[in-house]
């Protein structure tokens, strides 16, 4: 069943409920903590990485995507189209250029074909746990729970804090996948029922995180230190190419991860899994396409390198 996007967020608006926007529930997720997990990704995020895998995360409202494969040329989007977003290219297949888009959703009313839908949906705290209790039996017999992830769940803190609430109240794991860029405040509120902390550190130089990702990184830090011996902590480094490939800081990283007493940390190196939908949301992925992919050699000496740390240390795989 087709919901209406622009008519459930202003019902919601208006019943004073605690609401979110989300854009997927993935069920049966196995890379975002122990167990079979569903994760829950929320809109919104103030980190702009250039090889996001979520892009459709970053704007923190309703957005369009646009499938070309899906096209018709039939052209009624462009008919309600009043900023010139949308355009046909030489086979009358739709093209979006998202700097133009004002996010009014009329042109995916218009489409008949399913070229055109809405990202994200707003959603009540009820309506969410919900559709996350669904699947509590494998939650149960796999060690497994929920994790909430974006986005940077951080930037809808009340609605987030209070779907764990609820989560922990019916005996679920729960786990919260974070860049950790926000006040003291809101981090202290959200994390007090999670149970484990999947916490993104990208790179230790403030200056040339803020060059890249368009934030400096001391909030994230400060905000690690705080959260020390509070809860579980998984730290995650997502290795890019040019970016952040240094050995040396990688060690330091692994350092913070002890004194922080985290009980993993992670190293994933980049992959092209988000790469597609750059075109479909109307983003230029020029960023992303540059960044080069790492060679076998490089992998290998990669994993060599933290053979000698055990279990504690995690190449490749979350």
């Amino acid at each position: 069943m087709k919901v209406d996007i622009k008519l459930k967020d202003k019902t919601l608006k208006e019943s004073g409920e605690t609401t979110g926007i989300v854009f997927n529930f993935q069920q049966f997720s196995i890379q975002d903590g122990p167990g079979l997990r569903t994760t829950m990704f929320v809109k919104g995020c103030p980190l702009h990485c250039p090889w996001c895998s979520n892009p459709e995360s970053i704007y923190p409202s309703y957005q369009i995507k646009a499938v070309q494969d899906k096209c018709r040329g039939c052209g009624e989007c462009l008919k309600v189209c009043k900023t010139g977003a949308l355009s046909h290219d030489e086979n009358h297949q739709i093209v979006l250029d998202y700097s133009k888009c004002n996010h009014c959703l009329d042109c995916v009313d218009a489409c008949n074909y399913k070229a055109i839908t809405g990202m994200g949906i707003r959603v009540t705290v009820k309506e969410a746990v919900g559709e996350l209790m669904k699947d509590k039996p494998f939650y149960d017999n796999t060690g497994g729970g929920v994790t909430i992830s974006g986005g940077e769940p951080l930037m809808q803190p009340e609605f987030v804090a209070e779907v764990f609430g609820e989560l922990k109240k019916n005996g679920v794991h729960t786990a919260l996948d974070t860049t950790g860029y926000a006040k003291w405040n809101i981090v202290k509120k959200v994390t007090k029922d999670v149970d484990l902390l999947l916490y993104d550190i990208k790179h230790l130089d403030s200056k040339r995180h803020q060059e890249v990702l368009g934030v400096k990184n001391e909030v994230i830090l400060e905000n690690l230190n705080k959260l020390a011996g509070k809860t579980n902590i998984w730290l995650r480094v997502p290795l890019v190419p040019g970016f952040n490939d240094d050995l040396d800081m990688a060690d330091k990283i692994v350092e913070i991860g002890k004194q922080v007493q985290a009980k993993k940390v992670y190293f994933l190196p980049l992959h092209r899994w988000g790469e597609h939908k750059y075109c479909s949301l109307g983003y230029d992925g020029s960023a992303y396409a540059k960044i080069r992919d790492f060679t076998d050699e490089e992998l290998e000496k990669w994993k060599d390198h933290f053979k000698s740390f055990s279990d504690y240390v995690i190449f490749g795989k979350a």
